[in-house]
């Protein structure tokens, strides 16, 4: 019997200073490293695979932009929560627009 494929998509703003850039990404890769479904980000048209720093870092994200989490398979619920708390959390860094 086919195992149904569940899709979860989030929208999360970008709320760092100096964009999407290597630390946050590295958290990112991390993160979605961790679960079994696929993970995407989806920017201005722009589809990057969530475990792939270089296809993170060629959305090109600045602060205030708009994201799209996009995750699927078996663990697509958690892996999507997981992926916006990092957003939500500033990536644990103090250099947001906000402050």
């Amino acid at each position: 019997m086919a195992e149904l494929v569940q899709t979860v998509r989030r929208e999360v703003t970008l709320t760092l200073e100096n964009g999407l850039h290597l630390q946050p990404i590295s958290q990112i890769v991390r993160c979605a490293q961790s679960f079994t479904g696929f993970v995407s980000l989806l920017h201005n048209g722009k589809r990057a695979d969530a475990k792939s720093a270089f296809d993170l870092m060629l959305l090109g994200a600045e602060c205030g932009a708009v994201l799209t989490v996009e995750a699927s398979g078996a663990d697509a619920a958690a892996a999507a929560a997981g992926i916006v708390s990092l957003f939500e959390s500033c990536f644990g860094v103090s250099d947001t627009a906000a402050h």
